[in-house]
């Protein structure tokens, strides 16, 4: 039998997502850490994505944490970890894994050419796409009613569709939580911290927060 949640663990919670650096695939060093991100609030999730090879620092040996995460840099660190390098298909550094991520369905054909700062509901949909079909993870049920709790639902008019299925599961699962609010703030951009956290939690559930149970 499915658990529920409980919505007074959404308030508690804080959200948490991050990520990477504008880097080329010569950039992925390995390095524990950097030292922008010594006592930041991400520096462990940062230090073990790093360990595992899936990101590095910029050309300084800076990670930038606050900086914005882009769309390429968000799919290729998915990829990355799970597959490992993969060689550019043409001149761009991240086609290779940009097309990987177009064989495996978490991305769509016409954002293959997206450079731009990625939000957070395209995050929580190619994480969906990713817990599917890179992980093989079974979708959690009863998960309308914690994106219902929100007070911007649905609120996304200009997307395909307010994504609320895979606002629900990202939350169910513990791997992001709303704003307080609560509210989700999907238009909102991800900083490379904040999409290290969602990404190292998508990757490894020992790293998820999942809401108490009823």
């Amino acid at each position: 039998m499915k658990r529920k949640l409980t919505n007074g663990a959404l308030l508690a919670i804080m959200f948490l997502i991050c990520l990477v650096p504008a880097f080329s695939p010569e950039s992925f060093a390995g390095s524990k850490g950097f030292p922008d991100t010594r006592g930041h609030w991400a520096e462990r999730f940062i230090a073990e994505l790093s360990e595992r090879g899936a990101i590095s620092g910029m050309p300084d040996g800076n990670f930038q944490p606050n900086e914005k995460i882009t769309f390429p840099q968000f799919v290729t660190i998915i990829i990355r970890e799970e597959f490992g390098d993969i060689k550019p298909t043409d001149g761009n550094w991240a086609s290779g894994y940009i097309q990987k991520a177009l064989e495996l369905g978490i991305i769509l054909p016409d954002e293959a050419t997206n450079t731009k700062a990625l939000n957070r509901y395209d995050a929580v949909r190619i994480v969906n796409s990713s817990l599917l079909w890179i992980y093989n993870e079974q979708p959690e049920s009863d998960v309308y009613d914690l994106v219902k709790e929100l007070t911007d639902y649905p609120s996304c008019k200009s997307c395909r569709d307010p994504f609320d299925n895979e606002i629900g599961q990202c939350m169910a699962k513990g791997i992001i939580t709303g704003r307080p609010g609560p509210m989700f703030d999907g238009e909102a951009n991800l900083t490379r911290a904040e999409a290290s956290v969602i990404l190292l939690r998508a990757i490894d559930p020992s790293y998820r927060v999942v809401p108490d149970a009823r």
